[in-house]
C-alpha cells in the first residue's frame, strides 16, 4: 500500500507539473500574445481613425475653399455685370437726351446736360462699389 501511495502521489506530482509548465509554456504566452496582437490592432485603428479624421478635415478646408472661390467669382461677375448695366443705362440716357434734342446717337450734349448724366453715372458707380465693398 505504501507503494500504491507512493506511485499515485508522483502520478500526482507528474500531473501538476505538466499542467504548469503547459499553462506557463503554451497557454499563458498565447494570451499574452493575442492580448499585444488586440493592442496593436487597436493603436493600428486609432492611427488610421485619427489619420482619416485629418484628411477629412482637409478635404472640408479644401472644399471651404473651393466654395469661396466660386463666390468670389460670381460674385466678381456680379460686380462686372452691374457696372456694365449703369454704363448701359448710361448711354441709353444719353441717347435719349440726343434723340430728345433731335440730335444723332452718341453726339455731344451741352455741358450741363452732360455733366448731370455724367453725375449720374458716377453715382450708380458709387453706390456699385459700396455695395460690393461691404459684402
Amino acid at each position: 500500500m505504501k507503494k500504491t501511495l507512493m506511485i499515485i502521489a508522483i502520478v500526482a506530482i507528474v500531473v501538476i507539473a505538466g499542467s504548469l509548465l503547459y499553462y506557463y509554456v503554451f497557454f499563458r504566452p498565447g494570451i499574452e500574445k493575442a492580448e499585444i496582437r488586440l493592442q496593436e490592432e487597436k493603436q493600428s485603428a486609432e492611427e488610421l481613425r485619427i489619420e482619416n479624421e485629418k484628411k477629412n478635415k482637409e478635404q472640408e478646408e479644401l472644399n471651404k475653399k473651393v466654395a469661396l472661390s466660386e463666390a468670389l467669382v460670381k460674385l466678381a461677375g456680379w460686380y462686372d455685370d452691374d457696372l456694365d448695366s449703369a454704363y448701359k443705362t448710361y448711354v441709353e440716357e444719353w441717347n435719349a437726351e440726343c434723340k430728345r434734342l433731335g440730335k444723332a446717337p452718341d453726339s455731344p450734349l451741352p455741358g450741363d446736360l452732360a455733366d448731370k448724366l455724367g453725375e449720374r453715372y458716377d453715382q450708380a458707380v458709387k453706390r456699385i462699389d459700396e455695395l460690393y465693398q461691404s459684402s
